[in-house]
């Protein structure tokens, strides 16, 4: 995700949270105001209920009094059941209201006489939650009351004769909560409209503030890939922001000192690849120099042994070590043409399989008569690279013939060919007394050797030819168990 997306997300995440938190308070602050309002109006006609019977009853009983308290109950009930204006007065108060849905009045029994609902009279007056009740709940849970439910809650006001503990009338109104819903959807309407205008346009400001914020980081975008291209930084523009700007100038200081390091360094390697080549050009006619009287000196020394060696036998250990050392130093010689002179790598398909088994059937003879096993474990498959076939030949040759000269007494030579999709490896472990650690770092050095007789050639070759294939050599196996190559190429 990218850095103005997130910025973008984060802003607008953090209305969408406030605006939620905003219009919940809201919402359960209006409720809370709407619900006591409900209250205190189911209340006050409750109370209006009582003093309204207290009143007809009264006027209705006036002239004939009663002796005891059931025929005062018996007298109340009958002029309030005989009162035909009462339930046209419950009428007119049910209609002054949009919550109240039903106001009944029951005797002491809780048998109805008397309501908005004539289908109720005669019925047993049920036992609601109070609209205190609600209040009394939490907010999301009143909430979930008002908008789930279909419940109705009711206010009750009782009506009896005084010193008596059994009420003779019981006074319910009945407010519902799908009015309620009602009532309330029109704010939650208008909270949700208010939300989602905050969100689209801080979605909006968002989208600008992070475009403008961004710009810079741009603009030192633009500077780090001039710096890169190796051009001049210093003509852009610096950003407004002084934080963004420190940033941008010390990068175009960095640039410039950049392109200063850069230019040097063209300039080092030009002057360096122009030195070297010198020093190519003298080595190589050093080294011409030297081979063309070495070439002479083994023809004298031969036209030397014809007239010397008949007359005085003796002389032969001492002409035998001068042409030993001429021999050699036409190698050091040769072997030095060879590695300053460029190889041009003839690449074609080369099966690794096929050609250790090459290497294999010439080394396996000598190797016998030594007393080493050779054991070659085919690949099932072929293991192609792309290569020079006589380098790479000539690299493993190398390599097998070390190992057959660090094995004087016997031993095993082991070889492997594996390969995947993107490596080939070659494998060439042997049982003689292995490579010390702080060998290894040279033992691919020219002229550096491990055993005496040593010419330090081979593995520097096998490590030019590997180098030049794109691959690369591991050493392994411990110091006394044997030592161990592998020749790691890239796959075909």
């Amino acid at each position: 995700m990218s850095l103005k997306l997130r910025l973008l997300v984060t802003m607008v995440g953090l209305v969408v949270v406030t605006s939620v938190v905003l219009s919940a308070m809201h919402l359960n602050a209006v409720t809370s105001i709407w619900l006591s309002h409900v209250s205190e109006r189911s209340s006050t006609t409750a109370q209006f209920v009582k003093r309204w019977v207290m009143h007809r009853v009264e006027q209705s009983t006036q002239n004939s009094p009663s002796a005891s308290i059931d025929e005062i109950r018996a007298n109340w009930r009958d002029a309030l059941a005989a009162d035909e204006e009462f339930p046209i007065m419950l009428a007119g108060l049910l209609a002054q209201t949009r919550s109240i849905v039903e106001i009944s009045v029951a005797d002491e029994h809780a048998r109805i006489i008397a309501s908005t609902n004539r289908a109720r009279v005669g019925a047993q007056m049920p036992t609601r939650l109070t609209l205190r009740d609600l209040l009394g709940l939490g907010p999301f849970d009143r909430m979930l009351a008002i908008l789930g439910g279909g419940i109705d809650y009711e206010s009750r006001v009782d009506l009896g004769v005084l010193g008596q503990p059994v009420p003779v009338f019981r006074i319910q109104v009945l407010v519902s909560s799908v009015l309620l819903r009602e009532a309330l959807l029109p704010s939650i309407g208008s909270a949700a409209l208010a939300s989602f205008a905050a969100v689209l346009i801080a979605s909006v400001l968002a989208y600008f503030v992070a475009r403008i914020s961004l710009r810079p980081l741009a603009r030192i975008g633009t500077v780090i890939d001039l710096i890169a291209s190796g051009q001049s930084a210093f003509h852009t523009h610096l950003s407004s922001a002084s934080e963004f700007q420190a940033v941008e100038q010390k990068l175009r200081l960095l640039g410039e000192q950049f392109r200063g390091v850069r230019e040097d360094a063209t300039e080092l390697r030009g002057s360096m690849e122009r030195r070297l080549a010198a020093i190519n050009r003298l080595t190589g006619g050093v080294a011409h120099e030297i081979k063309n009287p070495l070439n002479s000196i083994a023809l004298r020394l031969e036209l030397l042994k014809s007239r010397i060696l008949p007359e005085m036998p003796e002389a032969t250990e001492e002409l035998a070590v001068i042409s030993e050392e001429i021999n050699r130093l036409d190698r050091v010689v040769r072997t030095f043409l060879d590695f300053t002179r460029p190889l041009e790598i003839e690449t074609a398909e080369v099966d690794l399989g096929a050609l250790v088994d090459e290497t294999v059937s010439v080394l396996t003879p000598e190797a016998a008569s030594a007393g080493i096993t050779v054991k070659w474990n085919r690949p099932a498959a072929p293991v192609v690279v792309r290569g020079d076939v006589g380098l790479l030949k000539q690299a493993v040759w190398n390599v097998c013939r070390n190992a057959l000269e660090a094995m004087p007494d016997g031993g095993i030579l082991e070889l492997k060919v594996n390969g995947d999709s993107t490596d080939a490896t070659i494998c060439i472990s042997d049982t003689g007394p292995g490579i010390e650690p702080e060998q290894r770092e040279r033992i691919f050095q020219l002229y550096y050797s491990t055993k005496p007789q040593g010419s330090g050639i081979g593995l520097a070759m096998t490590f030019r030819a590997v180098q030049l294939h794109g691959g690369s050599i591991e050493i392994g196996g411990q110091p006394g168990e044997g030592a161990q190559f592998t020749l790691r190429l890239p796959a075909a």
